[in-house]
């Protein structure tokens, strides 16, 4: 409910009727095949391919090896920006007039933390933490630490809430 009050804090108005694209959304290292050389051969387990708005489209996760709830901030950071400017490297080099550009809204979805809205999307088991340590307290740093957020919030979650959940 209240990721759904905010999407227009991530999200662009440009961006709302698309492009969409393609998007391997349960990509992981395992799904990966690299020759001697490290350049990517093979994808496998594609079953979870597809077609997503642009502003969801971010680099994985996992790309410091840690788990979706332990992002070291720091770190991922710094692999976040290199991953950005090799795609930056890729895209100008095949640029075309017809999409956009990719790393400019990677870059913009890091800096506005689309990244993080949309992470919590897609994993709903670490959703409330995500929500906690990278979303909420851009909004208010004074709930950051206690259950005056959630009392204030929780009732507008569905009609007679405190009754459903009793």
């Amino acid at each position: 409910m209240v990721l759904r009050s905010i999407w227009s804090c991530y999200f662009r108005r440009c961006f709302l009727r698309g492009p969409s694209f393609l998007s391997l959304t349960d990509i992981h290292p395992s799904n990966i095949f690299v020759d001697d050389e490290w350049n990517i051969k093979y994808f496998i387990d594609l079953e979870w391919a597809c077609s997503r708005p642009v502003e969801l489209i971010h680099p994985p996760y996992w790309l410091n090896n840690q788990g979706v709830d332990s992002i070291s901030l720091g770190d991922y950071k710094t692999l976040h920006a290199e991953f950005t400017e090799a795609l930056a490297e890729e895209e100008l080099k095949r640029s075309t007039t017809s999409l956009p550009l990719l790393y400019p809204i990677l870059q913009q979805g890091w800096e506005t933390g689309t990244f993080w809205w949309s992470l919590a999307l897609n994993r709903p088991t670490v959703l409330f933490r995500i929500f906690s340590d990278h979303i909420q307290p851009r909004f208010s740093k004074a709930h950051t630490n206690g259950q005056l957020f959630w009392v204030y919030t929780m009732p507008y979650w569905t009609f007679n809430a405190f009754d459903f959940i009793q």
